[in-house]
């Protein structure tokens, strides 16, 4: 159980480091590269979850199944930035910035999945 709250609080400083922080001072325009390392760490961190979840459940996650569940809150996040971009009426950044906000993801969960699986 420890291991699901360690994530879960992991990935909410991520998420209000992101919304709360980096976005109102404008710092993802500011420092382009900043968002590589939080999709990178929001990967990893999506995948601990995972893990934590099934390994409480005593069940083995497998490779497949670790990455359809990051893609499926990938997806959504993806989504979530599409619908701040349209009402805060800022450009898109384009299918080239989602589907490199999403291959940092998976590279990051790749990562977790093979530094955290027991």
């Amino acid at each position: 159980m420890k291991y699901i709250i360690s994530s879960v609080l992991y990935l909410v400083i991520l998420l209000c480091l992101s919304v709360f922080v980096f976005d109102p001072a404008h710092l993802y325009y500011e420092i382009p590269w900043l968002d590589i390392p939080m999709h990178v760490m929001g990967g990893f961190g999506v995948v601990s979850l995972a893990l934590s979840i099934a390994s409480y459940n005593e069940k083995k996650l497998s490779l497949r199944t670790a990455l359809v569940a990051f893609l499926v809150v990938a997806v959504g996040w993806e989504l979530y930035e599409l619908a701040h971009d349209f009402v805060d009426q800022r450009e898109w950044g384009g299918w080239s910035d989602t589907l490199s906000d999403i291959i940092n993801g998976t590279l990051g969960a790749s990562i977790g999945y093979y530094l955290l699986k027991k």
